[in-house]
C-alpha cells in the first residue's frame, strides 16, 4: 500500500511522459538519453518505495541500451531504412509506452484506494459543516495538532464514526490528515 506521498511522487514521473514524447515529435537528439534518464529516476522512486515492478522498469532500460548497442528490440518495428537513429527512437518510444502502461497499471489500485478516501472525507466534512463541527476551530499549537483534534472530533461523533474508521482502513491515519486537510482547503470560500 503506497502512502499519498509515495503514489503522487510515482504519479509526477508519469506526467513527464508528456515532455519526453514532446522531444520526440520535435526529433530532439536528447530524446533518447532523457528517457534513459526518466527510467532511472523511476527505477529509484519504485526501489525506494520496494516495489517489484521496479525490476521491470530495470529490464527497459535494458532494451534500450541493447538498442544503443545495434541491437533491435522485438515488437519495435519501423518504415524505411533502418538507422541507428531511427531505431533508437524507436526503442525508446517502445520502452516508454510500456513503462507508462505498466506502471500505471500497477498504481492503480493505490490511486482508486485515495479517490474513495477522498470522496468519504468529502461526505464526512459536509456532514461536519451541517452539524456546526467544523465551525468550532481545533485548538493546537500548529497546524497537524488542529487537524488531529478536528479528526479526532469526527471519529468521536456517532453519525462519523464509521466514516473516519472508513477512511482511516483505506489510507491509514497520516494520510488520512492529509486528505482532510486537502478536503477543508479546497472547500474553503475564497474572499
Amino acid at each position: 500500500m503506497l502512502r499519498i506521498t509515495n503514489l503522487e511522487e510515482i504519479q509526477s514521473l508519469l506526467l513527464r511522459i508528456q515532455y519526453l514524447v514532446d522531444l520526440q515529435e520535435r526529433r530532439d537528439s536528447d530524446f533518447v538519453h532523457e528517457v534513459k534518464e526518466w527510467l532511472s529516476k523511476l527505477e529509484k522512486v519504485l526501489d525506494n518505495n520496494r516495489m517489484p515492478v521496479a525490476g521491470n522498469v530495470a529490464a527497459l532500460r535494458g532494451l534500450l541500451i541493447s538498442a544503443e548497442r545495434g541491437v533491435i528490440p522485438a515488437g519495435v518495428e519501423f518504415h524505411g531504412r533502418s538507422t541507428k537513429r531511427k531505431i533508437l527512437d524507436a526503442a525508446a518510444a517502445y520502452v516508454l509506452r510500456q513503462t507508462g502502461d505498466l506502471i500505471s497499471s500497477v498504481i492503480q489500485k493505490d490511486h482508486e484506494r485515495v479517490a474513495e478516501a477522498e470522496r468519504l472525507s468529502r461526505q464526512l466534512v459536509a456532514i461536519a459543516k451541517a452539524k456546526g463541527l467544523l465551525l468550532e476551530r481545533p485548538t493546537g499549537d500548529n497546524f497537524t495538532d488542529m487537524l488531529t483534534a478536528f479528526w479526532r472530533t469526527l471519529s468521536a461523533d456517532p453519525e462519523l464514526s464509521s466514516g473516519t474508521v472508513n477512511v482511516e482502513g483505506l489510507i491509514g491515519p497520516n494520510d488520512a490528515l492529509i486528505i482532510l486537510d486537502r478536503t477543508i482547503t479546497s472547500d474553503t470560500p475564497m474572499e
